[in-house]
C-alpha cells in the first residue's frame, strides 16, 4: 500500500483517467473530490460494507472515536 501526505488542494492521479483531490473541511474532517469515468463505480467504504461488500485487504483500521477525558475539576467531597 502506498501512503501519501497531501496538503489541502493537492491531488493524486491513478492512471490517466482518475484524479483524487483533498480539501480540509474542519479540524477533524477532510473532503475528497474524485474525477473518474462515469462507468466506474465509486462508493464510500461504509456504503460498500452496508451493501454486503467486504473491506478491502490491506487497509488500515479506522481510528477509534475520541473520548472525553474525565472531568478532574469535580471535587468529591
Amino acid at each position: 500500500m502506498l501512503f501519501l501526505q497531501l496538503n489541502p488542494g493537492e491531488y493524486l492521479t491513478i492512471g490517466d483517467d482518475i484524479a483524487v483531490q483533498v480539501f480540509l473541511d474542519s479540524a477533524s474532517r477532510i473532503r475528497v473530490a474524485v474525477k473518474a469515468p462515469r462507468e466506474m463505480t465509486i462508493l464510500r467504504g461504509e456504503v460498500r460494507e452496508r451493501q454486503g461488500g467486504e473491506r478491502p485487504e490491506g487497509l488500515m483500521d479506522p481510528p477509534l472515536p475520541r473520548t472525553k477525558p474525565p472531568d478532574s475539576s469535580v471535587s468529591s467531597g
